[in-house]
């Protein structure tokens, strides 16, 4: 009989672990250089709904942490 997969419960550290090397990896690259340097591509049709989203978003939040350059562990 085949022993059945290690149940991780909400996450699979290991799979998790895999993704985050990839993303260092990726952004470490010529290629991700190359996409970071170049920024986002935004439609003119999309920017005014992103820029919606963001007040949205910013009407919600507690703080205005677009200054801050330090994260603060408040647990």
């Amino acid at each position: 009989m085949e022993k059945s997969p290690i149940n991780h419960g909400e996450g699979n550290p290991e799979a998790a672990a895999d993704f985050n090397q990839a993303e260092r990896d990726f952004v470490t690259s010529e290629r991700g250089k190359k996409k970071i340097k170049a920024g986002p591509h935004v439609k003119p049709g999309e920017e005014s709904g992103l820029e919606q989203a963001e007040q949205r978003g910013k009407s919600r939040a507690k703080n205005d942490d677009s200054n801050t350059t330090q994260t603060k562990d408040k647990r």
